[in-house]
């Protein structure tokens, strides 16, 4: 349904537990981001008229769905939810913003589907339960903050071929951070498994090349033979 910010602030008041101070203020500094005063509320979060941005999310649970369709998931959307054990992700996500799940303490795994381009600093800052977070593809830009104070992560799992470009966007030295990013192991098999197919191919294909010179080379030699069995005969 269809509402305005004081109608959004209103509903915010009633849903709060005893103290909604903190969600107020952040709500409304997500609110100011967005040049309208129309914004589509499901009962859980507050989206654009469009649905294409969610603004913010109301919810209280410890599991939420970003439903697809959704473009950006903004500034602040998730910031301080301290009951969110598990977010998913929609394919449709093309941008996670700054702050984005800032201080969500309970959060722990996060998957971040291919159709991510970019994910701002500070976008998963202060997760002090993270451990773990899978990048199914490569962004064309991740903040060099996006995990800042994350004290438990330790993996951060990458696509096949892209831990460089992931250290150096998130300014990783060898040796000079607690967090290992990991390529994908079956993502490493498969390519092994082509460039051996290829280089299987490859020898074959050299092998035959090999007996058809041979091939050719020795029928040159025996009508040469025969040739010079001609001569002499005449």
């Amino acid at each position: 349904m269809k509402e305005n910010k004081k109608a959004i602030l209103e509903i915010l008041k009633k849903k709060s537990k005893k103290d909604g101070k903190f969600e107020n203020l952040v709500l409304n500094l997500a609110l100011q981001k967005i040049d309208s005063d129309s914004f589509e509320f499901d009962g859980d979060a507050v989206y654009t008229n469009d649905k294409k941005r969610l603004v913010y999310c109301m919810s209280q649970e410890a599991s939420f769905t970003i439903p697809e369709g959704v473009e950006i998931i903004g500034e602040m959307a998730f910031r301080g939810k301290k009951a969110l054990k598990n977010v998913i992700i929609a394919n449709s996500v093309k941008e996670i913003e700054r702050d984005a799940f800032y201080d969500c303490d309970e959060l722990d795994n996060v998957y971040v589907p291919a159709g991510v381009k970019i994910v701002r600093s500070y976008a998963f800052a202060e997760c002090d339960k993270l451990k773990k977070i899978t990048f199914a593809g490569t962004p064309e830009k991740v903040g060099r903050h996006t995990f800042e104070d994350c004290d438990q992560l330790h993996d951060i799992i990458v696509p096949a071929g892209s831990s460089k470009f992931f250290c150096k966007e998130l300014h990783f030295i060898d040796g000079d951070t607690d967090y290992l990013v990991l390529e994908k192991a079956e993502k490493k098999a498969e390519k092994k498994a082509e460039n051996t197919a290829k280089k299987v191919e490859k020898k074959a294909e050299m092998t035959e090349k090999k007996a058809e010179k041979k091939a050719e080379t020795s029928e040159k030699k025996a009508e040469k033979k025969a040739e010079t069995s001609e001569k002499k005969a005449k």
